[in-house]
């Protein structure tokens, strides 16, 4: 009966707010991932960070794409926090961040025809913009360390698939950029087969219909990861462009 009440409220809530009171609320689950490892989820204990959109005045203003980050698990030594608020005040300038804000900024001016040029420093203004164009969903809300396991990672998202479904449908992303996380999200979460789709440079691009709704998912690496950070760049975006053309060749040939 108390499952039954929470799952019902859960679906029920219709902001942020809510959503994360119920989820930080959940009751401790052990879950045996992969029928190898028992592993303990206890958002109560274990400092639960919120997340979601930085900005909702900046979310989808105007012509600005509704770009989503679809991380791994963000950290504070068990201490309960809120990622996107702190992206919102501090707008901050540690590396994996700079990336991201570069990588929206690509993504939010380039099209079918013409790739938005990389910038090595963007202009302090540009780059608090493109941060605070964004939100972003870690798989892993609780427990979190600076080097992820992936069988944890996966764990959580089984766990709370129920909970990631309803904030990626108040989110409402067009967008979804993952970082390394696209066949977790896609299995765990979503309940579909790995995909295999339109390959481009040893990573993936899918346009899927999820939540009733026709969104663009684009398969990359972490934005963590230690490639130069103009492959990174030119990758994401060519693969972004390239879905375009995909697209616009699809509804010429319908």
């Amino acid at each position: 009966m108390e499952t039954d009440t929470y799952y019902h409220n859960l679906i029920a809530c219709d902001s942020f707010d809510e959503l994360f009171r119920f989820w930080k609320s959940k009751s401790p689950q052990e879950i045996k991932y992969d029928d190898k490892v028992m592993i303990i989820i206890d958002h109560q204990k274990n400092g639960f960070i919120s997340d979601g959109i930085v900005n909702m005045i900046q979310w989808g203003d105007g012509d600005n794409k509704k770009i989503l980050f679809v991380l791994k698990e963000a950290y504070g030594e068990n201490q309960e926090w809120d990622l996107a608020e702190w992206l919102r005040d501090q707008h901050p300038t540690i590396s994996i961040w700079k990336r991201i804000a570069k990588w929206t900024y690509g993504l939010q001016n380039t099209d079918s025809k013409t790739i938005c040029p990389y910038i090595l420093d963007l202009p302090e203004e540009q780059r608090i913009r493109s941060l605070d164009q964004i939100a972003v969903i870690n798989l892993k809300k609780s427990n979190g360390d600076s080097s992820s396991d992936m069988t944890e990672v996966s764990a959580y998202a089984q766990a709370d698939r129920q909970e990631l479904m309803k904030e990626f449908e108040l989110i409402d992303p067009d967008i979804i950029v993952f970082g390394s996380t696209f066949h977790t999200l896609i299995t765990e979460v979503f309940g579909m087969q790995p995909l295999k789709g339109d390959k481009v440079c040893d990573n993936f691009f899918y346009w899927l219909d999820v939540a009733g709704k026709r969104r663009l998912f684009l398969d990359y690496y972490h934005p963590a990861n230690h490639w130069d950070d103009l492959m990174n760049y030119y990758g994401l975006v060519n693969i972004y462009q390239q879905a375009l053309i995909a697209e616009r060749r699809e509804k010429e040939n319908a």
